[in-house]
């Protein structure tokens, strides 16, 4: 391990056969030394590859051995990516003989390096040293689900003051998280707020009654709002000790004790420094100050030199503030990781080999004013070489309808059409609000375009969700008629309103009914008359428009004022009445089922399918990840309840940024609707960003005004930052203070102090819209080759024009961009929004039919005409009649005499335990399927639940796993094997310090004609590049042909992963880790003909079970 290498980066990427050598940024920086180092890469600049390649470099001149590299990243998916690269490229090292390994493994770590995520790599920390500071080291990691359940929980039993706090429960339950985790991101607690805050008011009160009192906007944007934080500081609290009383953390909790651990036993870090010689801290733009103390006090503690760290990061890519990321950790490494009193040195990548030409001209114009600012050296982005042109084009409307049609054209074109229908190029449209979602959405399926909506709170709004989640709220909640009047009045009911009004009396007639009824038995009671004049006074609405389904009128029932129920809505209406009730009785049944079954009544599931041009992947893809969502909540919140999860997602949609970051992989078979926040990392061939309108991309809240020089212009945007709200921590207290907007309150005069104020929100609001300006960056540059800037005069609401957003006049002055559209300004302030007009009048319910209707009804006419004989007399005699009709009653005797009266389809969707229960036994699967049966309780199958959702928390990550659909179902009784042991097993096993590359990944796979589903329970990078698809059983090992069997199940996943993966079979491996007994066992599998081979194997020899 000597100074100065034997082989240079250039050399080295020859000798590994690799295709392109690396830049000469990409050789200063793998050729650097054992030092701390800052890297700077911007947007699609290789920082995976270049990460990678120092990496191999130093192991290849022996500077470290793999153990000793650590590498942290802030995504599994990242993580996994990253370790497999490595993997890969180590194991062509070793190949090609340029490094031999070390002999021996006496860490016992397999030479591997350890590449992670930061909240994985502080849940280690925290598990070893937990006790040191009185926490339980088996604390159980919540969900975001469970975060917001237990929150909402303690909000709901809290019973001290809340008269002064004007917010419903919901918001109060998101201020508690919100803040909470702000609290633990910065290594605060409530305490600190608390006497922040009394010493503040308590002089600002003081200078007020010295001097004058203050103006009542003072009063509102800086006491009310401080004052109403002290209320909920208590609740916070209260939260904290329920999470501890129960053993349970967040993530941010989880992170600011590995912080609290660091700092306090100096020991901890000196064996993480003695373990890994090397560290990559990828994304370090994103880290939180409760990460930032935890790296340095780890690796560079004062008085001591530091690790050689390399952080990875992008400034102008610092977009998440508001979860918790600092904008200055970036900036102020180099200070913290110095050696010798030397600053550590900064390095750029800035050749994107991402983006075209145009596309990154448009990118570096707007980043532009972001470089005086980010605290580092940042170097614009320039093309690879060999760049295409590319295309940006800019489009502005009159309307936000007009520009969501436009957008929708625009896509259609460029998405193209390859072989069989699918799409040449990948699409997305990335929106700065979720408020924008539903017109792109409405434009795209008018065009018949596959799409699909990224995100929770987005996806709650798509057509098919929102009616799901409609039927399973008035199940649950007989007062929500609002959410009764989406089904009345769209499929299902497509009632007209002479019909609603009539259901409307008939429940005000019942709720008379049930009045006067009480009021006689009251009577009776007392031996009092009823009232005269009817019944007891009272309002007509205790009977709800839900209850009226179950007591529905007979035909012919009128109305005190003539209202009526046509016969065709009472059908409709006892349609819905029975879907409610049968869903009611199923209530016992587990939340995905719930949610499946409520799919299937509606039939939404059959609806999506059918549309025409889209794949049956793309069409299902918002009812697949909705059930995700659902089993993701019932497998990890501590009340998995219909209510509660109704009050959770109804909370999703409430806030803007949701409640939690969706995961997405790039497709073709559908144009991908998300945020710009959600679409960070990612890339498309094609991107349009809409809305770039001034209030909307930038987001503020100052609005546009008539000059009188006849012209529109945009005040000065203010922001209030920390003191407006609830659930934020004063900007004094954060850690990240010295790189914000200071509001300096100590002043002793009335006027100073609100002159200060109106200074401190307009710098607050330069300091959002450089945010703002970095999320436009992000935006732009995930684009490769076609990028449309969207714009709008006037949205969906409101009175006031908006004037175009300065990032489409910037991108526009650079001279690439196309305008293909250009909507004025109104030429006087008495206009007004078009949108709001009555522009079109359309029949409601219904509208035009659909163009297939005449058709479809012509030919029902014809055929409710004809009867059999009609049917074969017009298509006339066929010589093959008899011997068909002999074959076929052959066929049947044969069968009876078998005993087999009815034939068994095999289903064209089969998941992997039936294609296990097939493979075992034809005969009885086959009598199952015909005639199913209600099962036994599955004690093993939930105690193999319980231990898949432990394992999940174990890789930091909340499962969504169903009781009858997931891995684990199809294992065997445990017998009295304790979970205790089995997790014992686990840590004890290969698989336990491993990071996967994935954990409960669903795939689908066609073999031989059918569809087989499965959810794969982890997936691993091996040492030599391949991957290892790995099973969790949690029973004991089973032998010879039942052995066998279960390989077909392993055979599927690796099938289906290549498949996903495109990458060869071959590489993919797969095992089975059998918890009970510990053992890990790699059957030799099949290839994909051989499973196909099997399957009609399998069909031909049950053939007398299966047809």
């Amino acid at each position: 391990m000597t100074w100065p290498p034997t082989i240079g980066a250039v050399d080295l990427a020859r000798a590994l056969g690799q295709e392109h050598p690396p830049t000469e940024e990409q050789r200063e920086i793998i050729e650097s030394p054992l030092e701390p180092l800052l890297v700077v890469a911007g947007a699609g600049s290789g920082k995976t590859e270049t990460m990678t390649a120092r990496v191999v470099w130093l192991v290849a001149n022996g500077l470290v051995t793999p153990e000793q590299v650590l590498g942290l990243t802030f995504t599994r998916k990242a993580a996994g990516e990253l370790a497999e690269r490595v993997a890969r490229r180590l194991a062509t090292l070793e190949q090609t003989g340029v490094w031999t390994p070390p002999e021996g493994d006496a860490d016992g770590l397999g030479g591997t390096p350890t590449i992670s995520t930061y909240h994985s790599y502080a849940g280690r920390l925290v598990r070893e040293g937990a006790l040191r500071l009185g926490y339980e080291k088996d604390s159980r990691l919540l969900s975001e689900a469970a975060t917001w359940q237990l929150a909402h929980e303690v909000v709901l039993a809290w019973d001290g003051p809340m008269e002064d706090i004007d917010k419903v429960e919901s918001t109060v339950t998101y201020a508690i998280v919100s803040l909470a985790g702000e609290l633990a991101e910065h290594l605060c607690t409530p305490q600190d707020i608390e006497d922040f805050s009394r010493r503040t008011l308590a002089h600002l009160e003081g200078v007020a009654a010295s001097d004058k009192d203050f103006t009542k906007d003072f009063r509102g944007k800086v006491i009310t709002p401080m004052a109403q934080q002290r209320l909920i500081l208590p609740i916070v609290e209260r939260y904290r000790e329920v999470k501890r009383e129960r053993s349970v953390m967040d993530f941010a909790d989880q992170m600011a004790l590995a912080a609290a651990l660091a700092t306090r036993f100096p020991d901890l870090g000196q064996a993480e420094r003695d373990r890994f010689r090397v560290v990559m801290l990828d994304e370090f733009q994103d880290t939180s100050e409760a990460q930032l103390v935890l790296m340095r006090e780890l690796f560079a503690p004062q008085g001591q030199p530091p690790a050689a760290v390399t952080a990875v990061g992008d400034p102008h890519q610092s977009i998440y503030a508001w979860r918790g990321a600092s904008a200055t950790t970036l900036a102020t490494f180099p200070r913290h990781f110095a050696t010798a009193g030397q600053p550590a040195p900064v390095k750029h990548l800035s050749t994107s080999w991402r983006n075209d030409e145009t596309i990154l001209e448009v990118a570096n114009a707007v980043a532009g004013p972001l470089g005086a600012v980010s605290g580092v050296p940042v170097t614009s982005l320039r093309a690879r070489p060999g760049a295409q042109r590319g295309q940006v084009q800019a489009l502005r409307t009159e309307t936000a309808h007009e520009e969501a049609a436009r957008v929708a054209e625009w896509i259609e074109t460029r998405r193209g059409t390859g072989d069989g229908g699918t799409a040449r190029r990948s699409a997305a449209v990335l929106c700065r609000k979720r408020s924008q979602f539903t017109l792109i959405a409405e434009a795209l399926a008018a065009r018949n375009i596959p799409h699909e909506v990224v995100g929770l709170g987005g996806l709650l709004l798509t057509p098919e969700v929102a009616d799901v989640i409609s039927l399973l709220t008035i199940v649950q909640d007989p007062m929500r008629g609002d959410r009764l009047m989406r089904l009345l009045t769209g499929p299902p009911g497509l009632l007209g309103p002479a019909d609603l009004d009539g259901l409307g009396a008939w429940a005000r007639h019942l709720g008379r009914e049930a009045r006067a009824e009480v009021a006689a038995q009251i009577a009776a009671e007392t031996g009092e008359e009823p009232a005269v004049g009817g019944p007891a006074s009272g309002p007509d609405d205790v009977v709800t428009i839900i209850d009226a389904l179950d007591q529905l009128p007979e035909p012919g029932w009128l109305g005190e004022s003539g209202q009526a129920i046509s016969d065709a809505a009472l059908t409709r209406l006892r349609h819905i009445a029975g879907m409610v009730s049968r869903l009611r009785r199923g209530a016992g049944m587990s939340l995905p089922d719930l949610v499946g079954e409520a799919e299937r009544e509606l039939g939404v599931d059959i609806e999506v399918l059918a549309r025409p041009g889209w794949s049956p992947g793309a069409a299902r893809a918002h009812l697949d990840a909705f059930a995700d969502v659902a089993a993701q909540f019932a497998s990890s919140a501590d009340r998995p309840t219909l209510g509660g999860f109704i009050d959770w997602i109804e909370a999703a949609v409430q806030q803007e940024r949701g409640l939690e970051a969706p995961v997405v992989e790039p497709t073709k078979d559908a144009v991908q609707i998300l945020t710009c926040h959600a679409a960070k990392g990612l890339e498309w061939d094609v991107v349009a960003v809409p809305g770039l309108s001034e209030g909307v991309f930038p987001a503020h809240a100052s609005r546009s005004s008539f000059t009188d020089e006849g012209g529109w212009t945009l005040g000065q945007v203010n922001e209030s930052g920390w003191i407006s709200g609830l659930d934020g921590v004063p900007f004094p207290l954060r850690g990240d203070r010295e790189g914000l907007p200071h509001l300096d309150l100590s002043l002793a005069e009335t006027k100073a102090l609100q002159d200060e104020l109106k200074r401190y929100r307009a710098a607050n609001g330069d300091h959002g819209l450089l945010e703002e300006r970095r999320l436009a960056y992000v935006a732009f540059t995930r684009a490769r080759s076609q990028l449309l800037l969207g714009s709008w005069v006037w949205g969906a609401t409101g009175q006031q024009p908006r004037l175009p957003s300065r990032f489409l006049d910037e991108a526009c002055v650079t001279g690439v961009v196309d305008q293909v559209d250009q909507a004025e300004m109104p030429e006087s302030k008495e206009v007004r929004n078009p949108s709001l007009e009555v522009s079109r009048q359309v029949m409601w319910p219904g509208g035009d039919p659909a163009p297939e209707r005449a058709g479809l009804a012509s030919a029902a006419t014809q055929m409710a005409g004809l009867d059999a004989g009609d049917v074969a007399d017009e298509l006339g005699a066929d010589p093959l009649d008899d011997q068909l009709r002999l074959l076929l009653e052959e066929r049947e005797r044969r069968r009876r005499s078998r005993g087999q009266d009815l034939s068994v389809e095999l289903p064209a969707h089969l998941s992997t335990s039936q294609l296990v229960s097939l493979a075992r036994d034809a005969s009885a699967f086959a009598l199952d399927l015909r005639r199913p049966m209600p099962q036994p309780p599955q004690v093993a199958g939930r105690r193999g639940t319980a231990f898949h959702a432990w394992v999940e928390e174990h890789y930091a990550d909340a499962g969504l796993v169903d009781v009858f659909d997931l891995p684990g179902s199809a294992d065997e009784s445990l017998g009295d094997e304790d979970l205790t042991v089995m997790q014992e097993h686990f840590l004890a096993s290969e698989w336990a310090d491993r990071v996967p590359l994935e954990v409960e990944l669903s795939l689908e796979i066609v073999l031989g004609g059918h569809a087989v589903r499965g959810r794969v329970d982890a997936v691993f990078a091996d040492d030599d590049g391949g991957v290892s698809v790995v099973d969790w059983k949690t029973g004991r090992p089973p032998r010879g042909a039942e052995a066998r069997v279960r390989a077909v199940q392993l055979s599927a996943y690796r099938i289906a992963y290549a498949r996903w993966r495109g990458i060869d079979p071959d590489r993919v491996r797969g095992a089975f880790f059998h918890a009970a007994t510990g053992e890990t066992l790699r059957p030799e599998l099949l290839s994909e003909d051989e499973i196909v081979a099997l399957l009609g194997d399998v069909v031909q020899d049950g053939a007398g079970s299966l047809a």
